[in-house]
This record gives structure tokens, sequence and C-alpha cells, in this order.
């Protein structure tokens, strides 16, 4: 299945935003060690139905991928996930 479907009703994050070794590569949090699995239950417990999708991420070369709903902006997802990751980890 393409992004293309998605377009408009979901958005994509990629596990490169928490993982990537530079902002340059896709980074868009501070580096956490992680797994696809955690930003899926995270995504999952924040309510935002998440799907995985199993793409690479083409500036790091990372694989991992979701697709949630769209019912806020894309930076305020993946802040609101990287918040409830650092409560469960305690990073």
């Amino acid at each position: 299945m393409s992004l293309r479907d998605y377009e408009g009703k979901k958005i994509a994050i990629w596990l490169a935003y928490f993982t990537a070794d530079s902002r340059r590569k896709g980074r868009k949090t501070k580096k956490i060690k992680i797994t696809i699995d955690d930003v899926f239950s995270a995504a999952k417990a924040l309510g935002l139905e998440p799907e995985v999708l199993d793409k690479m991420h083409p500036g790091s070369r990372i694989k991992g991928m979701i697709v949630v709903n769209k019912n806020k902006g894309k930076y305020k997802l993946i802040k609101d996930i990287y918040s409830y990751l650092q409560q469960q980890k305690k990073i």
C-alpha cells in the first residue's frame, strides 16, 4: 500500500523521527532507544488507531513506519508520542 492512499486521512510517523543519528537524517526529537513496537503501543494508547507499514525512511535508512489518524498536526502528534514514551520509559 502506498502513502498516497492515506493522503489527507492519516499521517506517517517514522521510527527515524525518534532514533536517527542526527536531525539532518530525520530525527525530530531528542534521540531515544526504542523500537517500532514502542511507537505503535504509544500511538495505540493515545487512541490514534495506528497501522504498521513496512517502509524505510529515505534519509536515514531506518526501517519502521506507522500511520495514524489525522486529528492534530504532525509535529503535535510526534510530541505527544514522545511525551508518552518519556513517561513510560523514564527517559
